[in-house]
């Protein structure tokens, strides 16, 4: 176990899975330190906590003396990065890989500069090709062409696995890298139509009248994971001091965007007339995890917020964020 009495920093800590991971860092009795922007992330994310860590307005673009920002820590979660849906993707895969490219370089050349005793990097499932298996197994090597429907963002999450393992060999810190798969939850910060998935999805039903148009066929299919599973799994990795290989953080389990469309109408009581634009992006066709390796790290864990659970908090998100009609 990591001493307690070390600062952690978790960078992009007010997101969508690093403020649930600062709160349960706090609960574990850590000292926490959230380091962001705050261009996605959202200072509400942080509000049960606010007062049991250090918040850092920090721009991880900008280089200069980035390594006094947090050399006072020596424990990483990097998690500051920018996705979006793959509306924006689409059109936008250089911007999205040259941004991140500029936050790993950054973050890099600052490291050099500062004592590590562990990091976790947070990639994506990504990486992975398209022509894979649905199933995907952590020894399956990302090679070939990343997601095509997140290209940048792919290139980019897997030069920030290559350059974190030669610095973690040169530095000769301990390195986790993990994989989440489709990760939501209600704390989600809208970017419109740049938005992901399932609250572009929710939003379309909650305002959907006769007819509700859906992306692709709708046959494509998904896990989804609740960002504070997520968030969950990521401290239980740290727990285990797990570097040997990167870690999936996903399940086999997978629902169809029809089927998710139809739970949404179900749990806020719409039925509108499901319509298919298949000259729409829509991604991989299957993206599954297998979790026999992420099952036998953290042994027992079960994800505590189901897939109906969650969407019924996506809908009280979606009251909270937008006016009704």
């Amino acid at each position: 176990m990591f001493s307690k009495i070390k600062k952690i920093a978790v960078l992009g800590g007010a997101g969508l899975i690093g403020s649930y991971l600062a709160e349960h860092l706090v609960s574990k009795g850590h000292k926490v330190v959230v380091i962001d922007d705050f261009s996605k992330g959202k200072k509400g994310n942080l509000s049960t906590i606010k007062e049991k860590i250090e918040i850092r307005y920090i721009d991880l673009e900008n280089k200069k003396n980035l390594h006094k920002a947090f050399s006072d820590c020596k424990i990483f979660f990097h998690l500051a990065s920018r996705a979006y849906g793959i509306g924006y993707s689409k059109s936008n895969h250089s911007k999205i890989f040259l941004h991140n490219e500029k936050i790993t370089d950054n973050l890099i050349s600052a490291l050099l500069k500062i004592k590590i005793d562990y990091f976790q990097c947070v990639s994506s499932s990504c990486v992975y090709d398209d022509d894979g298996p649905d199933l995907i197994k952590e020894e399956i090597e990302p090679i070939g062409i990343p997601e095509k429907a997140n290209l940048g963002y792919g290139w980019g999450k897997r030069l920030l696995e290559k350059k974190m393992i030669k610095i973690s060999k040169l530095l000769k810190f301990p390195l986790s890298i993990v994989r989440p798969f489709n990760i939501y939850s209600e704390r989600y910060n809208w970017m419109g139509n740049n938005s992901q998935a399932i609250p572009m999805l929710v939003k379309k039903v909650m305002e959907s009248n006769n007819k509700l148009e859906i992306w692709g066929s709708g046959k494509q299919r998904r896990n989804y994971l609740h960002a504070k599973d997520c968030a969950e799994i990521m401290y239980k990795i740290f727990e285990t001091k797990y570097v040997k290989s990167p870690i999936n953080i996903g399940y086999e389990k997978t629902l169809s965007l029809k089927e998710l469309a139809i739970k949404i109408c179900k749990l806020a009581n719409k039925s509108p007339r499901l319509i298919f634009n298949t000259n729409k992006p829509e991604g991989r066709f299957v993206k599954s995890s297998d979790p026999q390796l992420l099952n036998k790290i953290i042994f027992g864990y079960k994800p505590s917020i189901e897939i109906n659970e969650g969407l019924l908090k996506m809908i009280v998100w979606y009251k909270k964020n937008f006016k009704q009609n």
